[in-house]
């Protein structure tokens, strides 16, 4: 019997009495410089935004990046070695430098468009309880849903690890979830899943656009420091409430 254990897009495994791994993943195709990519950009930007996604989904559920492994679809040169700098430069931007990272190419065939896979390595401390709803709370988002070009476009309004990692801190921050193709209305409602509470929105907008490479979290913030958090990162705005059914 398999003791691996899934919660929302992480797998977690239990190693020994005092650690868990949480395994995080995501993939990108046809975003790059090659003959049939949808959207042309330096492949060093296409594998570090491959990159963000799993560590954000592993920061905002608490765990410790250990190892990456990239599966890049294309040759070394120049495409792979353009992708490791990507890969290395989001590392650094996330503290992360010296964690070990490994991973191949593709030298058998060539290949038309862009493709990497990145996996991330995470531990955590064993019987860390998964996230269950259990109060009236707000509904917080982070950032603007951004897919393809718009991504190229706004690259430099994209939130940052720091800011990621100081929310995360916060004691008035019970819950953090990113958003990725499915939209916010999706994740929101997944932040529910097992409770007796329900998503009421008050904003209508962009609740089922892409957020591409996870250019959105959502919070769930205590109802009572709210007003607090909100004041003291303007990055941040109320979009609904979790209720109880």
């Amino acid at each position: 019997m398999s003791l691996t254990k899934e919660y929302r897009d992480l797998s977690i495994l239990p190693v020994s009495k005092e650690k868990w791994l949480v395994i995080a993943c995501d993939s990108s195709a046809g975003i790059g410089k090659k003959e049939h990519d949808a959207v042309e950009i330096d492949p060093a930007i296409t594998a570090a935004f491959c990159l963000r996604v799993p560590l954000m989904e592993l920061l905002c559920y608490g765990a410790e990046p250990i190892a990456v492994i990239d599966l890049i679809g294309n040759e070394y040169a120049p495409t792979g070695e353009r992708m490791l700098r990507g890969i290395k430069d989001e590392l650094a931007k996330a503290g992360l430098s010296a964690i070990p990272l490994n991973g191949s190419t593709e030298e058998n065939m060539p290949t038309q468009t862009t493709s990497v896979g990145i996996t991330v390595v995470a531990e955590t401390t064993a019987g860390k309880e998964n996230f269950q709803m259990q109060e009236t709370c707000s509904l917080i988002q982070l950032g603007q849903p951004y897919v393809g070009e718009q991504v190229v476009k706004n690259r430099q309004k994209i939130f940052s690890y720091p800011l990621v990692k100081a929310l995360r801190a916060e004691s008035g921050v019970i819950d953090m979830l990113p958003v990725g193709s499915k939209g916010i209305r999706y994740e929101a409602d997944l932040m529910t899943k097992d409770s007796e509470f329900q998503v009421h929105f008050s904003e209508v907008e962009n609740l089922d656009c892409s957020a591409g490479p996870a250019t959105v979290i959502l919070l769930a913030v205590k109802s009572e420091q709210e007003a607090d958090i909100l004041a003291r990162y303007t990055e941040l705005k109320k979009i609904g409430e979790f209720k109880k059914r």
